[in-house]
């Protein structure tokens, strides 16, 4: 008989070659003992050049892979955001909750417009919550005439200080609503635009220089209880086009600040509708 035993030993094929039992049953037949992949007949070439890398690094990759899917959808999600029609900003020591803020921007969208064209109007209101030297004293007093203790953090006090410094000339603070001191401070540097140069002179209701306006005292504030969520010393004010503008797009920047003049101005000329009594 031709057939021979198995040894289990490599035998020698036709090109003088030893080979295993495993090697010359795959080169004869096709087929392969065992279903895991054996490397050890195949040549280095790509395939197990890619097999080896990710053996490798396949943490590496799966967490590169996800932070760049994180990252995409991150873009994505910020390319879609439009800027804001109308931006406000309040600063002072009085604390204001954010379902008041929500409130008085539905109010504003009734005086402003879709000036961005997305479809919808969308108001930012920029809130810095920080008292002056004066502010502090008197709400010690205050605090102390009730007999409480007055705690006050020092340091983010100082923050948001020089955080209010920063935005007041940024291109995202424009229409200003701001406690008497709060304004005193901007007002001094000339940090607004003239009453003179919005309504032709300082004749407007409830000014109380030439570039504020009592809030407390216009009718929009009267009619809207929205409105009557800041201190009754808030200043309505509107900031001078910022200096940043001629870096960022002055052209661009002079339209969007001539838009918040005019939302400004109707803000101030605001005037009750017919058949309405303040109370």
């Amino acid at each position: 008989m031709n057939d021979k035993e198995p040894t289990g030993r490599p035998e020698i094929n036709e090109e003088g070659l030893s080979e295993s039992n495993a090697a010359r049953r795959l080169r004869l037949t096709g087929e392969s003992t065992d279903s895991r992949l054996d490397l050890s007949d195949v040549p280095n070439d790509f395939k197990s050049k890619l097999i080896n890398f990710w053996y490798h690094h396949k943490v590496k990759v799966l967490m590169t892979a996800f932070f760049a899917f994180a990252l995409s959808v991150v873009i994505v999600q910020f390319a879609s955001q439009s800027d804001p029609d109308l931006f406000l900003m309040y600063a002072g020591p009085d604390y204001l909750a954010p379902s008041d803020s929500s409130r008085f921007s539905d109010t504003m969208k009734e005086l402003a417009e879709d000036y961005n064209g997305d479809g919808e109007v969308k108001i930012r209101i920029t809130d810095i919550i920080f008292s002056t030297d004066a502010q502090m004293e008197a709400a010690k007093a205050e605090a102390a005439a009730r007999g409480e203790e007055f705690t006050f953090d020092g340091m983010l006090n100082q923050n948001n200080s020089e955080k209010f410094t920063y935005e007041v000339f940024s291109d995202n603070a424009i229409i200003c609503i701001l406690a008497e001191d709060q304004y005193r401070e901007v007002a001094a540097a000339k940090g607004f635009v003239p009453l003179r140069d919005i309504f032709g002179d300082t004749s407007v209701k409830g000014a109380i220089d030439e570039y504020g306006i009592r809030f407390s005292e216009t009718d929009f504030y009267e009619f809207y209880a929205s409105a009557r969520i800041f201190p009754e010393d808030a200043v309505l004010a509107i900031r001078k086009l910022s200096t940043i503008s001629a870096i960022t797009g002055k052209s661009k920047a002079e339209k969007v600040h001539a838009y918040h003049v005019e939302v400004f101005r109707r803000m101030a000329a605001f005037e009750f509708p017919e058949g309405y009594v303040p109370e």
